[in-house]
């Protein structure tokens, strides 16, 4: 019985550094690297992005007012539109310095016409063609965000590209009568024809955005941009006529001059973040 139980000791010995083995793992200390990985990524990281791929959803709404030549002594009157519009950005950061995007929006440019006549205002308006191609550069001003760098304020300078199609967007005829004396009629038309324009026009685009780090991958930016049309997507010809006088003539141009104001979200799809250069610079730091 004694020698039983001695041979169930020996395999008892035998077999337990083989089990303090398996176990060993749940007691040992983090690997010095890998916590130095972890804490440099989360307090240096960002500032140490080389470089990001980003795609981006703008939604913004824009005010836009045409521009015309001749009131026509206060009958008529261009009208500011507001309306809203949105697009699709794919986007490239360096050093979270400096970025440049570009992609397609959605939105048009107006002329909205009121004419004041005797009983009341008639108001006619009339879009451009709504799709544009937009480029856009980007400078950090300054950060809000430390080493991190990606909450700041931008500055921002771009262009859109409005394709010019052609075509007639529509009509107006309006027409009034005054009576001088019992016997006499005066008749009053006014007439307007709208004709989109046949060759691409330009927008310049000047902004200042303030962008805010959500996550690694995600930021939210909230914009105001001043735009200047440099061409008339779309015009309106006026021609108005009184009886024994001679005509006048107006036009009321498109150019999509205005302002936006808007928030874009964006997501990074790559990013390039060299470990080599940050545990160089920031280790000897966090070693302290």
């Amino acid at each position: 019985m004694h020698k039983l139980y001695l041979v169930f000791l020996l395999i008892g010995f035998a077999t337990f550094p083989s089990l303090g083995q398996h176990s060993s793992d749940y007691y040992r200390l983090p690997d010095r690297n890998q916590t130095l990985y972890d804490r440099v990524l989360t307090r240096y990281g960002g500032a140490y992005v080389k470089d990001r791929w980003y795609v981006a959803l703008t939604g913004f709404v824009r005010s836009d007012k045409a521009a015309l030549d001749n009131p026509m002594g206060g009958m008529i009157e261009a009208k500011r539109v507001v309306k809203p519009g949105w697009g699709l950005m794919l986007g490239w950061a360096y050093k979270e310095k400096w970025a440049v995007e570009a992609g397609y929006v959605q939105s048009p440019a107006h002329t909205s016409l009121q004419v004041d006549r005797r009983r009341g205002a008639d108001l006619f308006q009339y879009t451009s063609d709504q799709h544009n191609f937009v480029v856009r550069g980007k400078r950090m001003l300054f950060s809000t965000s430390g080493p991190w760098r990606r909450s700041g304020f931008w500055l921002t300078a771009g262009a859109w590209l409005v394709p010019g199609k052609g075509g007639s967007r529509g009509q107006l005829s309006i027409a009034d009568y005054t009576y001088p004396t019992r016997e006499k009629i005066d008749t009053l038309r006014l007439a307007g024809q709208t004709q989109l324009s046949t060759v691409p026009t330009v927008i310049a685009e000047l902004g200042a955005e303030y962008n805010i780090r959500l996550s690694n991958h995600v930021d939210l930016g909230i914009s105001a941009r001043k735009l200047l049309g440099l061409g008339s997507s779309i015009n309106t010809d006026l021609t108005y006529s009184t009886t024994g006088q001679p005509a006048q003539y107006a036009q009321l141009r498109g150019i999509g001059s205005g302002m936006t104001y808007g928030l874009t979200l964006r997501y990074s799809v790559a990013i390039r973040q060299p470990l080599r250069s940050v545990l160089k610079s920031a280790g000897s730091r966090l070693d302290r």
